[in-house]
């Protein structure tokens, strides 16, 4: 009996030691979520995916391509690899599920394989504390003289398949669907009002409560037909400065009347609420589309939509 109690519990001790080093070794790669999901259900290592409710989350490097030529290959894995790092950790403390790394950008997504009623609402605070850390990496980088990081982020909601995708001897836990091209897009939208974080009417809907967010545009992206409102992400509800509420008070106002077709009216809101803060890129935007429309207004069909010429 001792014998056989002895081989049970050194089996037992073997299998969760086992277990560990996989966790271990794998948390390096994948999510905590999906390992957790894997352990407990290994069957579920099949092809196949189901729709789910999502938050998908796109950033990128602005500039990358600049950035590289201007750096040595030791240097630049270095650098990328300390973004990378932070940025990772900050996703998964949300609850995020990182989908992959492509050179500089980073595809992630809320709501699963856990499922999150607040999946909007972690995503945008996720992004924010994002935001706010690359900014302390910034400093960091311009006190040491080095290189620093400007990053573009998009976020989108909606409905998406996610699972196991691949063939049988390799997959990847990734979504798919419309809802996240739409977020690829946005993260590639920001450049149009030298943005920083946006998000879609359906991530803004789900979170609006909760976090600090103006209005830019509605658009329509390309390869699509149906317009949707954007917003910029700015912070946590009421963690703005005085500045920032006055400057967008005056900016909402200019969005009024640029909407009314009141272009040099418009055009004097946003040269005030550049008055606040110099550097807003959406007031400088719309200053220039102002200046355009006095010079050549749009005919009388126009609906306000601002048609993406590029990804």
């Amino acid at each position: 009996l001792i014998p056989s109690v002895a081989i049970v519990s050194i089996k037992l001790i073997n299998e969760e030691n086992q277990k560990k080093f996989i966790k271990g070794a794998f948390s390096r790669y994948i999510a905590p979520d999906v390992i957790d999901q894997i352990m407990e259900h290994p069957e579920s290592l099949e092809l196949g995916g189901e729709n789910r409710p999502i938050t998908i989350f796109f950033s990128d490097v602005a500039g990358f391509s600049t950035l590289s030529e201007n750096l040595t290959p030791p240097e630049l894995v270095a650098l990328l690899n300390e973004y990378l790092s932070e940025m990772t950790d900050i996703i998964i403390s949300h609850g995020g599920t990182i989908d992959k790394y492509e050179g500089d950008a980073i595809m992630a997504f809320y709501g699963a394989p856990q499922s999150y009623p607040d999946h909007e609402l972690r995503a945008c605070l996720a992004a924010i504390d994002m935001k706010k850390r690359l900014r302390e990496m910034q400093e960091h980088w311009r006190q040491k003289g080095q290189h620093e990081l400007f990053v573009r982020m998009g976020m989108n909601s909606g409905e998406a398949v996610v699972g196991n995708m691949g063939s049988r001897l390799r997959m990847d836990y990734t979504a798919m669907g419309d809802s996240v091209n739409l977020a690829s897009r946005l993260e590639g939208a920001n450049k149009f009002y030298s943005t920083t974080a946006m998000i879609s009417e359906f991530t803004y809907n789900g979170a609006s409560n909760n976090i600090e967010a103006r209005k830019l545009d509605k658009i329509r992206v390309m390869g699509k037909t149906e317009a949707i409102v954007i917003y910029e992400l700015l912070s946590r509800k009421g963690d703005l400065p005085q500045k920032m509420y006055d400057m967008i008070e005056l900016y909402n106002h200019g969005l009024e009347l640029f909407a009314s077709r009141q272009w040099k009216k418009a055009l004097k809101a946003f040269q005030d609420a550049l008055k606040l803060v110099p550097d807003d890129g959406p007031s400088l935007t719309y200053i220039k589309r102002c200046e355009d429309f006095m010079k050549k207004p749009p005919s009388q069909k126009w609906d306000g939509v601002f048609s993406l010429t590029s990804k």
